[in-house]
C-alpha cells in the first residue's frame, strides 16, 4: 500500500467508526469512575503504545487507571514463571474487582493475553470494554462495549484507535 492508499483507507476507516458503540464505551468509562473504580488497559505492540496514551488522558480526566503492561518487572517474573499469555489475567486476579473496567485494545482481537485476561475480568464482574480491529476477532465475544473497525491492518487500526482515544478524551457522549 502506497501513502495515498493508506490515507484514503485511514479516511474510511474513521468515517466507519461507530458514534453509538463509541458513546457507550464513553458511558462505560464515566460510570466506572462515578463508582471509584479502576480502569485497566491491555494492550500488546503498537496497541499497547495506545493503551498507555489512553492511561494519561484517563489520568487527566480523575480516573483511577492501570496500565497492565507497564510494570516491566512483575511482567517479566510473570512471563518467565507463568507465561506471557497468563499475564495480564493473573494480574487482574490478585486486584481486578467488580466495579472496575478492562479495556483491551488490539488489532486483530485475537491474541492469547487479551482473551485471557477478558475472560478473568468477566469471571471477576469487571466491565470489558475493547477498541478493536479486523472485524472485532474472538476478543469481541468478551467486550460488553467495544468500537470495532473491519479494516485488517495494523497500521490504519492503531491510528484509527488513536483517535478514538483522543475522542474518550474529550469526555462528551
Amino acid at each position: 500500500m502506497n501513502a495515498p492508499q493508506y490515507l484514503v483507507a485511514l479516511r474510511e476507516a474513521l468515517g466507519r467508526i461507530d458514534l453509538e458503540a463509541l458513546g457507550r464505551v464513553g458511558t462505560s468509562l464515566q460510570q466506572v469512575k462515578t463508582q471509584d473504580g479502576t480502569v485497566y488497559l491491555l494492550g500488546n505492540g503498537g496497541s499497547q503504545a495506545n493503551a498507555s496514551h489512553l492511561v494519561l488522558h484517563l489520568i487527566n480526566l480523575g480516573y483511577r487507571v492501570h496500565d497492565l503492561m507497564a510494570e516491566t518487572a512483575w511482567l517479566t517474573a510473570c512471563t518467565n514463571d507463568h507465561s506471557y499469555q497468563s499475564s495480564p489475567a493473573r494480574r487482574l486476579s490478585l486486584v481486578g474487582r467488580k466495579g472496575d473496567a478492562l479495556m483491551v485494545i488490539s488489532g486483530s482481537g485475537n491474541s492469547p493475553n487479551v482473551l485471557n485476561a477478558l475472560q478473568e475480568a468477566k469471571r471477576k464482574g469487571m466491565t470489558t470494554l475493547g477498541l478493536l480491529g479486523f472485524g472485532g476477532g474472538f476478543a469481541l465475544q468478551f467486550c460488553d462495549y467495544a468500537v470495532v473497525l473491519a479494516q485488517k491492518d495494523y497500521g490504519i487500526c492503531e491510528d484509527a484507535h488513536s483517535a478514538v482515544i483522543h475522542i474518550l478524551a474529550i469526555g462528551d457522549f
